[in-house]
């Protein structure tokens, strides 16, 4: 268990909590507020074929257009397309100049936790890629690395369609 000095156990962090369903329940999610360009409530999202399952479509955001994932697809939860009709809300993010637009269910508001009370090892017993976290807050929100989801080689789609 890592040990904090004092000034990492005063260290605060603020996140955006949102919530993603999936078949079997809706859990809590987070990303830091650092990362987060607006929540947009969205008038349509244009479906894309011939990308990954995790990337729904595209959208206008304030005249660029730009890429609609779902994060559940990404994370493997699971392995359903989900429908662009379904999309209402978009947490746009960006880190460094890659700037999509996250598919979810609800927002809950906006938080601020202690950097110490994000506990980190309770991901390790799970099958998922730990990459992708930072960890669980004690409120159970698990908090989202949504700068290495960013810059996963996923997410970089290359491929020419014939």
């Amino acid at each position: 268990m890592k040990k904090y000095n004092e000034e990492e156990k005063l260290e605060i962090v603020e996140i955006l909590e949102f919530l993603l369903k999936s078949d079997q329940s809706t859990e809590k999610y987070a990303i830091e507020v650092l990362y987060i360009n607006e929540v947009y409530s969205v008038k349509r999202v244009t479906m894309l074929p011939c990308t990954p399952p995790f990337i729904t479509g595209l959208m206008n955001f304030r005249g660029k257009i730009i890429s609609v994932i779902d994060l559940r697809n990404f994370l493997g939860f699971t392995s359903k397309k989900i429908s662009v009709e379904n999309i209402k809300k978009v947490i746009v993010v960006k880190v460094n100049e890659i700037e999509v637009g996250i598919a979810v269910d609800g927002i809950l508001g906006c938080n601020e936790v202690f950097v110490s009370e994000i506990q980190r090892n309770i991901l390790n017993i799970t099958n998922l890629n730990t990459k992708y976290f930072k960890g669980i807050t004690k409120e159970r929100t698990i908090v989202l690395d949504i700068k290495n989801i960013m810059m996963d080689e996923k997410m970089i789609v290359d491929e020419e369609v014939i």
